[in-house]
C-alpha cells in the first residue's frame, strides 16, 4: 500500500513539471515570433472603412477666401494605410481626417478635386489608397440679399358674399434677408410666406406662416437647402370684405324736363361689376353711377370711357372685378341729325332781374338736333324752345353772352347736340313820374231862414 502511494506521488510531480514546461514553451515561441516579425516585417497594412469626408460649408479653405463649398458627391471614403506594427493598431476612422485639396480653386463652379487624409493623433502612416480618390465639389460665393415677402394662403376660402381685400393682404415682417450661394440667390424672383391651414373665413383674420417658398422668374420652385433666413416666422393678415354685384349707369346732365331719357339707347361695355366697401358700415347701392354726360354731347357716334378707380376711390370702395374701365356709347340705329335755324324771335329770356330790361341781340342760331329718324322729319323751328335762363346769373356788364337751353316739348325724343351762347343787351328800366295837383274849392254854406209865421 505504501509502495503504491509512492508511485502516485512520483507521477503527479512529473506531470506538473511537464505542464509548466509547455506554458513556458508557448510564451517563448510567441516572443520569438514577435521578435522575428518586428525584424522581418516592421510595417503592416490596415484598411479603415467609412472615413467621413469633411465638407462643412466654410470649413474648406480655398485659394479665393470668398468661395465656399456648396455640395459634394462623396460623403465618406475607404482608406488603406501602412504603418508601424506597434502604432497602426491605434488608427481608426476617428483618428483619420479626410478632406478635398482646394489649393488650386480660384473660381465658382463644379470641380473634380483629389481627396487627402491625415492623422489627427500624431501617428505616422503611409496612405496606400483612398476610395474614391477624388470628389465632385461645387463652389460658390455666399451673399446676403433682402427680398420683399408676399403672403400665400392656398387653402383659405371665404364664406358667402365675403372676399379677400387683396390691396391690404400682407404679412409681417414684409421683408426677409436670405443668405446663400450667389447662383441660387440670383434666381429668386418671388418670396412667399405660406400658411397651409384650411379655413373658411367670414371676417378678417391673422395666421402664422408654416413655411417659406422661393420661386424663380419662370415660376419654378427653388431649392433652399443651402440657404439661411434671418427670420422664418411671419404673421399673415387676411382682410375680409363684403362684396356685392351692382349695375352701372350714367347721369344725363342738362336734359330738359320734357325729354324722355329712355329715347337714348345707351350701351355699356359692362353692365355689372363687383365692388366692396372699405367701410363695413357703408351700404352698397344696387346701381353705381359711373359718370355724368351732358345731353348735348351725345352725338350719333358718341362713345366715352370711364375709369372705375376714379369712380370708386372717392366713395372708399374697391373694385373686385376684372373690369377696370367701362365704355358708354350710343346705339345709333335709327338716329340721325338735322340742322335748323332759329331766328331771334324764337329765343326767350326767363328769370331776368327786375332792375333792367334784357334783349337778345343775336339774330340767328344754326342748331343741330338729333333724334329718331321718323320724328326728326316732322320737327320745325317753331317746335324748338330756346331759353336763356338768367336765374342766379352774375351780370356785371350791359352786354354779355349767356348759355341757351334747348328743348322740344312737342317731341320728347329729340335733343340738341350743339351748345350755344347768345349776346344779350341790358338796359335800365325807364321810371315814370306822376305830378298829382290837388285843387281846393271853397264852399259857402247858407243857413236856412226860419219860418216866423
Amino acid at each position: 500500500m505504501k509502495f503504491t502511494d509512492t508511485i502516485s506521488e512520483i507521477f503527479r510531480r512529473k506531470s506538473q513539471t511537464n505542464f509548466s514546461l509547455a506554458i513556458y514553451s508557448v510564451l517563448i515561441a510567441v516572443l520569438v515570433w514577435f521578435a522575428v516579425s518586428l525584424t522581418l516585417y516592421p510595417s503592416v497594412p490596415k484598411t479603415i472603412e467609412k472615413v467621413t469626408l469633411d465638407l462643412a460649408i466654410g470649413s474648406t479653405a480655398t485659394s479665393d477666401s470668398t468661395l465656399s463649398v456648396i455640395s459634394c458627391d462623396t460623403t465618406d471614403v475607404k482608406v488603406k494605410v501602412i504603418g508601424s506594427r506597434t502604432q497602426i493598431a491605434n488608427i481608426d476612422s476617428d483618428t483619420i481626417y479626410a478632406y478635398v485639396d482646394t489649393d488650386n480653386v480660384y473660381s465658382t463652379g463644379k470641380k473634380n478635386l483629389p481627396i487627402k487624409v491625415r492623422s489627427t493623433n500624431g501617428i505616422d502612416f503611409e496612405v496606400s489608397s483612398i476610395e474614391p480618390s477624388s470628389a465632385e465639389v461645387v463652389f460658390d460665393k455666399y451673399e446676403s440679399v433682402q427680398f420683399p415677402v408676399q403672403p400665400k394662403i392656398p387653402n383659405v376660402s371665404f364664406d358667402g358674399n365675403k372676399t379677400l381685400n387683396s390691396n391690404e393682404f400682407s404679412c409681417e415682417p414684409n421683408m426677409v434677408t436670405i443668405t446663400g450661394p450667389s447662383s441660387q440667390i440670383n434666381k429668386i424672383s418671388n418670396v412667399y410666406a405660406v400658411s397651409n391651414r384650411e379655413m373658411i373665413l367670414d371676417s378678417s383674420h391673422a395666421l402664422s406662416s408654416d413655411e417659406i417658398q422661393l420661386f424663380a422668374e419662370d415660376n419654378t420652385i427653388i431649392d433652399q437647402s443651402s440657404m439661411t433666413f434671418d427670420t422664418t416666422n411671419f404673421l399673415i393678415n387676411i382682410p375680409v370684405l363684403t362684396v356685392k354685384e351692382v349695375g352701372v349707369y350714367v347721369q344725363i346732365m342738362n336734359a330738359p324736363a320734357s325729354f324722355d331719357q329712355n329715347a337714348l339707347h345707351l350701351k355699356v361695355s359692362t353692365e355689372k361689376i363687383k365692388i366692396a366697401s372699405k367701410n363695413s358700415q357703408t351700404k352698397i347701392p344696387d346701381k353705381l353711377e359711373i359718370g355724368k354726360i351732358s345731353l348735348s354731347d351725345i352725338t350719333p357716334d358718341f362713345s366715352k370711357t370711364f375709369n372705375l378707380s376714379d369712380v370708386l376711390e372717392p366713395q372708399n370702395c374697391i373694385n373686385m372685378s376684372d373690369t377696370t374701365s367701362i365704355t358708354v356709347s350710343l346705339d345709333s340705329e335709327n338716329i340721325e341729325t338735322k340742322s335748323i335755324t332759329l331766328d331771334q324771335s324764337l329765343i326767350n329770356i326767363s328769370n331776368a332781374p327786375d332792375e333792367y330790361d334784357y334783349k337778345v341781340i343775336t339774330q340767328n342760331l344754326n342748331l343741330e338736333i338729333a333724334g329718331d329718324t321718323e320724328t326728326l322729319e316732322k320737327v320745325t323751328p317753331n317746335d324748338i324752345v330756346a331759353d336763356v335762363n338768367l336765374l342766379n346769373a352774375s351780370i356785371t356788364e350791359d352786354q354779355f353772352t349767356y348759355d341757351v337751353i334747348f328743348s322740344c316739348p312737342k317731341y320728347d325724343n329729340i335733343w340738341a347736340i350743339t351748345n350755344y351762347k347768345v349776346s344779350i343787351q341790358r338796359t335800365p328800366k325807364e321810371t315814370t313820374t306822376f305830378n298829382n295837383t290837388i285843387e281846393l274849392t271853397q264852399t259857402t254854406t247858407t243857413e236856412p231862414e226860419l219860418d216866423t209865421e
